[in-house]
Parts: C-alpha cells; sequence; structure tokens
C-alpha cells in the first residue's frame, strides 16, 4: 500500500479522534483542506473508502452530514497511529485548539429560512447538544431583511438568548 495513501487515511481518523466534537463532514473536510496538501477529491474518496471500512460513521441530523470516528477507527489508529508523521499531528492539533470555539458554534446551533405566507419568511433556530436537539424556534418576519438579522442574532447570542428563554420559562410564577 502506498505510504502516503495508508498516512492520510490514518490522518483521517486521527482528525477525528482528536476533534472530540461531532463535526459535520464539511468542517471536516476544511480542517484536513486548510491543514495538509491534500486535494479535494481524494479526500472524499478516503472518507469514502474508511466508511465502507466500518472506521468512520457518516450520519445525517438537521439536513447536516456528520462524521464520526468508529471504536474499530479507534483500535486501527491505536495499532497505527505512529506511522503519522509528528508535523502533521501538530498542524492538526494546532488547528484544533485555534478554532475549537469557532467549530464548537457551528455544530451546535442552525437555522434555515424560508418563504413563508404572503411575502413574510419564516426562520427556524436551533441549538443541539450532543446531536440532541435541546431547543428549536419558529418564527414568521415580514420581510427577508428582518428573517437575515434573526438569524444573524442567532448566531451571536444563541447561548444568551437559550439562557434567557430557559431562565423565563423555569421561573416560579409566586415570586
Amino acid at each position: 500500500m502506498d505510504t502516503t495513501l495508508a498516512e492520510n487515511k490514518l490522518l483521517i481518523l486521527y482528525t477525528l479522534s482528536s476533534a472530540k466534537l461531532n463535526l459535520t463532514k464539511n468542517q471536516f473536510s476544511n480542517i484536513l483542506l486548510e491543514c495538509i496538501y491534500i486535494n479535494y477529491f481524494e479526500l472524499q474518496l478516503y472518507i469514502d473508502e474508511l466508511h465502507r471500512a466500518g472506521f468512520i460513521h457518516l450520519e445525517n441530523l438537521s439536513s447536516k452530514e456528520y462524521i464520526t470516528i468508529t471504536e474499530n477507527g479507534v483500535q486501527v489508529l491505536g495499532m497505527f497511529g505512529e506511522r503519522i508523521k509528528e508535523r502533521k499531528r501538530t498542524i492538526i492539533d494546532r488547528y484544533l485548539k485555534e478554532n475549537i470555539n469557532h467549530l464548537i458554534k457551528e455544530t451546535t446551533i442552525s437555522h434555515e429560512i424560508s418563504e413563508g405566507h404572503k411575502g413574510s419568511y419564516q426562520v427556524t433556530l436551533k441549538a443541539l447538544e450532543n446531536k440532541d436537539e435541546i431547543l428549536a424556534i419558529q418564527m414568521n418576519f415580514p420581510t427577508k431583511e428582518t428573517a437575515e438579522r434573526a438569524v444573524a442574532n442567532w448566531k451571536d447570542k444563541s447561548f444568551n438568548i437559550y439562557e434567557v428563554l430557559y431562565r423565563e420559562l423555569i421561573r416560579d410564577p409566586k415570586k
């Protein structure tokens, strides 16, 4: 087997294991494309081969495809992980450390805008925790501009919005 091919597949497993997040396939692909000299089509081929071999799992949730390492993938990484060049491990580790907050935010909130009745726009805002939906809000807005503003605010302030809703919903009305 070509050593570059084997190393790239191990690097895929290493990245999934090191991320300790449920990444979307797009996020994951972007990490490797930004960090390592590999082209998009080869990466997708490697992902497909690792999926068919049972080393990674692909799952569609809330219109996003998530990619995770399986127990078999962890075992293979444990047996052959030392074959990954230290320089490449360091690059992946540094990227994950520097971008962890952004990756968490991307994987825990989502939004969708669709046209509603009579020119209005329906916005669906979601918050996820460990792939479980913990909050979903659907609201109608009179214009596309206000719908887009709601999405932008959701991206920036989702934690605060969730916190206020939660606190108000569990508040004792007698106090």
